[in-house]
């Protein structure tokens, strides 16, 4: 097969498709031979429609295990535990304000 031939032929296909697009988009979609078309464009649109449905449901899920995985990973301890892990300092459970520090040593003091 010859490509010159091959790409007349494809420009023929090309030409005949844009007359029939064309026409049939315009006030002639209701005619019988427009029906192809008709359920060629509506096949188009339901699968543009489905490709869009797919990609977001695809995103909605991706950050739906995202959260799942991350909410898995999370450890909540009791108030006893927690205890365990605290240090010296402001942060331990023991440790008094700095008002009431200076509470008591003026009480002291006197």
């Amino acid at each position: 097969m010859d490509l010159d031939k091959l790409i007349a032929q494809f420009g023929k296909e090309l030409d005949w498709f844009s007359f029939y697009a064309r026409y049939c988009t315009g006030r002639n979609i209701e005619k019988p031979f427009c029906r192809d078309f008709e359920w060629w464009a509506i096949g188009a649109i339901v699968l543009v429609a489905a490709i869009i449905a797919w990609w977001t449901l695809g995103k909605i899920g991706k950050a739906w295990r995202n959260r799942r995985h991350r909410r898995s990973l999370v450890k909540v301890a009791n108030s006893e535990t927690m205890k365990k892990h605290v240090w010296a300092g402001y942060d331990s459970p023991d440790a008094v304000p700095s008002s009431e520090q200076r509470a008591t040593r003026q009480s002291e003091r006197r």
